[in-house]
């Protein structure tokens, strides 16, 4: 059990960058002059440093690629919690979109 410690802290870490990523990536769409391409070059860095990160941690074993994935779903949470309520303030929506109502 010790020995996922490590992969767990690592999937944390992953998680915390990648979403932070997605959501400056996001903030700056409104400034980009070519959104579209803000947009596929902020993914695919993204998406290829996570699956480096992953696949480095995971070592040829699916349980430390478990245990990363704990880490980086754990910090999607903490990220959507502290941010999604602010964001919804600013653009007026509710937590399920703005339906009119």
């Amino acid at each position: 059990m010790e020995e996922l410690i490590f992969p767990f802290l690592i999937g944390i870490a992953m998680g915390g960058a990648y979403f932070a990523g997605l959501w400056e990536t996001v903030r700056g769409l409104s400034d980009a002059n070519r959104p579209f391409r803000r947009v596929a070059l902020s993914f695919a860095l993204r998406m290829a440093l996570l699956i480096s990160g992953l696949c480095l941690v995971m070592q040829g074993q699916w349980e430390r690629l478990a245990a990363a994935m704990i880490g980086l779903i754990l910090a999607r949470e903490v990220m959507v919690r502290r941010l999604g309520h602010a964001s919804n303030r600013l653009i007026g929506g509710t937590s399920y979109g703005n339906r009119g109502h």
